[in-house]
């Protein structure tokens, strides 16, 4: 866990009141984020606190809080640690309605009965997800995306060896070994990654977070015990044992990885905050209003959870690319400053600010000037085309991508740049999206993409966009391949715009 203090913004309790975690909800889809409620209970009164999916593995059930800080927790009296060999033959499912104790709220409670030296230990099936199957945000959040892994890398696996090719979806801290290690264990045991992959299935399709023991290899665990003369019930697990990578390497590559070479050159520019004092540095805020997370920032492992393996594989990190790296400031160094208010969400990277970002408008919504307004006028034209059906528009800013990328700003520095994506659909039966970004005076060619897949054709755009971002303002065209993105490109002419309309109606049409 971070050292900082994490607070809950919406702290209902005293100073120095001990604030116990009673109930965390199933989850649910609110305001395009996966949500849950955790009800905490002091002094007699239960309040239900909403927070992002993410904030999970820092919540212990029936463990105390104070203050709202989240990131340490205090155990309840009358615990023990007990470790436990789940053997598949010896669980069953359980499940029964619950009325949450101090107020007139009900859930479903999910819970794995496991039978270990003639005794019961009741498993909530929570606490399976977030210690076992997703024990940080990247895992918590796939789990509800149908086949999304190829979105973020692309897996060869030998006899004695996996090579991950990542994506720049996948964020660069997640390379780290302890993830690495992780993510390789799922997907190289097809138990493991069938329970996994099954959940967002169930979850699309009936709303419910549910899954049986279908694992097949025995499990150990270290757990907090709340123990009974007859078992008893795992409040949270601290260890999870003889985990088996059945490789003696792993190797990856992933677009931050590069050769960095020292510069004589000063820095572009620098980031300062602008509101935060050193006093503040070591708290953050969780608001799940914010739109989103950033990089820099993870609420990522359960308070002193380990995760053992048999045998560590080694891990070669493979780098395609280099950067120059500059250390020192002059005059021509430009000063961005952000307003950090300390405030956090834990949803996903991108997170809700990104979906609402991506939302469709009507053509003739739009209200944009310069080199995307020309863009909007060819739209216009084209959508008089008999052969066109509509043409729907999402417009936004590659600042929901990126606050620290050059390209994400203007040449001054400080203007976002801009990007206008329009979906047309022709007769009888296609659809073609067509992304234009503000050039200012580049030479960066319209994209046209024809993707299959349009149930997941925001994450294509994610994808298209960061690329273009982290590859300094050019189509990442290699990274289009490798996500089977089909694209033509059209260079601008100085046409008027019937005739720039008539070229790219020409282009989508074949």
């Amino acid at each position: 866990m971070s050292k900082q203090l994490v607070k809950l913004n919406n702290w209902p309790f005293q100073n120095g009141e001990k604030a116990q975690l009673t109930w965390i909800h199933s989850p649910f889809i609110h305001d395009k984020k996966i949500m849950i409620y955790a009800y905490f209970r002091a002094k007699g009164r239960t309040e239900k606190l909403l927070a992002d999916w993410g904030t999970l593995p820092a919540l212990a059930i029936q463990h105390y809080y104070m203050n709202g800080d989240i990131s340490k927790s205090i155990a309840p009296t009358g615990t023990d640690e007990v470790e436990i060999t789940i053997d598949p033959n010896s669980v069953s499912y359980f499940e029964k309605e619950w009325s949450i104790y101090g107020t007139n709220d009900k859930d479903m409670s999910r819970s794995f009965i496991v039978s270990y030296k003639n005794k019961k230990y009741i498993l909530p099936l929570i606490e399976v997800v977030r210690s076992i199957l997703a024990p940080n945000r990247f895992l918590l959040y796939r789990l509800f995306e149908t086949n999304s892994f190829p979105q973020y890398f692309i897996e060869q696996q030998d006899a004695n060896k996996i090579h991950l090719d990542f994506t720049s979806q996948y964020h660069g801290k997640y390379t780290q070994d302890n993830f690495l290690y992780q993510l390789v264990w799922l997907l190289s045991n097809p138990d493991l990654r069938r329970v996994f992959e099954n959940v967002a299935f169930t979850f699309i399709n009936t709303g419910i977070l549910k899954f049986n023991w279908l694992f097949t290899q025995p499990i150990t665990i270290k757990a907090i015990v709340k123990s009974t003369s007859t078992g008893g019930t795992i409040l949270g697990i601290t260890n999870v044992k003889n985990k088996h990578i059945p490789y003696n390497e792993i190797s990856f590559t992933h677009p931050e990885i590069l050769h960095t070479e020292k510069s004589g050159e000063a820095k572009k520019y620098t980031l300062h905050s602008k509101s935060r004092n050193g006093s503040q540095q070591n708290e953050l805020t969780l608001d799940e209003e914010v739109e989103g997370t950033i990089d820099q920032f993870d609420l990522i492992e359960m308070d002193n959870q380990v995760h053992e393996y048999v045998k560590l594989p080694k891990v070669t990190k493979i780098r395609r690319n280099s950067n120059k790296k500059r250390d020192f400031e002059d005059e021509n160094t430009k000063k961005r400053f952000v307003d950090d208010q300390g405030k956090r969400s834990t949803s996903d990277v991108g997170g809700n600010r990104v979906a609402k970002g991506l939302e469709t408008k009507s053509l003739y919504d739009i209200q944009v000037q310069g080199e995307l307004g020309e863009f909007i006028r060819v739209l216009k034209v084209l959508e008089n085309y008999p052969e066109v059906q509509s043409i729907n528009v999402i417009q936004g800013s590659l600042k929901e991508f990126s606050s620290t990328k050059r390209f994400v700003y203007l040449s001054d520095g400080m203007t976002a740049r801009k990007y206008v994506i329009a979906e047309i659909k022709l007769f009888p039966n296609k659809e073609v999206s067509v992304i234009e970004v503000e050039r200012e005076d580049r030479a960066l060619s319209t994209l046209i993409c024809f993707i299959k897949n349009q149930a997941n054709k925001n994450y294509y755009y994610q994808i298209v966009l960061m690329g273009l971002i982290d590859n300094h303002g050019s189509w990442n065209k290699e990274l289009f391949q490798q996500n089977y993105i089909s694209f033509l490109t059209l260079r601008h002419g100085k046409k008027d715009v019937n005739h720039r309309a008539r070229r790219l109606f020409g282009k989508i049409s074949n």
